[in-house]
């Protein structure tokens, strides 16, 4: 089976689009998005309408959940906040009971999915570093587990009585004693200095897992946020990737 996993939309329909473009071209069976349909951008229910026409499985996001109002956003950065804030008042009620429709974490099999951690997946814990990989390990139970949140792309390995190792590499074949933590980054909004979206394949078959980046108009995009007075903070970053 080839699963193609994409997360953190964040209303940025060009992009969207072109990672869907990219899955096709790639023969990918079953589409999963990890959440974050919505925030920062200005093509909220666009994305909803792409994710309900094009996922096999969508899982809700911590800006989703607010989008929706299912809780505050008194956390969020005042640049997040704004966003958040515009999308409350642009999100459709088809949009919204879409969102509401949402799981918090999906299970298939060995594979696990999930926004944010497998440790408590509606607290919305980011995993950064080795410890919080270290927690989200004990919290699934098959051989891949799939995240998003950070916007940052990585793989991480575990092999019995070792310390799991944070992968160089954006392309892996799991060994059979290994399991694996992938966060696949973001399709609307990366943060790892590289302004292309982001997705992940996963073929069961050869055990092979591997980060595609795809280029599109960011421009397009931007110009779309402009229109909608998103902060020039969320518009310039996405230029660069950060």
């Amino acid at each position: 089976m080839l699963y193609g996993i994409c997360s953190d939309i964040h209303a940025n329909a060009t992009a969207f689009e072109a990672v869907l473009q990219s899955m096709q071209e790639n023969g990918v069976e079953k589409r999963i998005c990890l959440g974050d349909l919505v925030g920062y951008g200005a093509d909220t229910n666009e994305c909803v309408e792409l994710a309900r026409n094009n996922m096999d499985v969508c899982l809700i996001g911590n800006h989703d959940s607010v989008g929706i109002k299912y809780e505050s956003s008194v956390g969020f950065n005042p640049y997040a906040k704004q966003a958040i804030e515009w999308t409350q008042k642009h999100l459709s009620a088809e949009s919204a009971e879409y969102i509401k429709s949402l799981p918090y974490i999906y299970e298939d099999g060995e594979i696990t999915f999930v926004h944010a951690s497998p440790l408590s997946p509606a607290d919305w814990i980011y995993i950064t570093d080795l410890e919080g990989a270290l927690d989200a390990f004990d919290h699934f139970t098959g051989r891949y587990c799939f995240v998003g949140h950070t916007h940052s792309p990585v793989i991480v390995a575990s092999r019995p009585m070792a310390i799991p190792k944070i992968l160089d590499e954006y392309e892996y074949v799991i060994a059979d004693t290994e399991r694996l933590l992938v966060n696949v980054g973001s399709v609307g909004q990366p943060r790892d200095r590289d302004p292309r979206a982001c997705w992940c394949l996963l073929d069961t078959e050869t055990k092979c897992v591997r980060i595609i980046r795809v280029d599109y108009d960011v421009f397009q995009t931007q110009e779309r946020m402009r229109k909608a007075g998103m902060p020039s903070f969320l518009i310039d970053r996405l230029s660069v990737g950060r």
